[in-house]
């Protein structure tokens, strides 16, 4: 699974970051736009891996 958080100095910006990244890839927002974990605007995304995606290594 991808992880993505993605920061901005207003609420417009961070969600613009969000809607770009959902833009270029299928990601499921996590935690929309928020200042409550601190001083600046974050949101945060995830993606799972495709089934087919072969992940750590193969043994035989």
């Amino acid at each position: 699974m991808a992880r993505f958080t993605v920061h901005g100095r207003t609420q417009q910006e961070c969600q613009q970051a969000l809607d770009d990244l959902r833009r270029l890839l299928d990601v499921e927002v996590t935690l929309p736009p928020t200042d409550r974990l601190g001083g600046s605007w974050i949101a945060r995304a995830t993606r799972k891996a495709p089934d087919h995606e072969v992940r750590g290594l193969a043994v035989r």
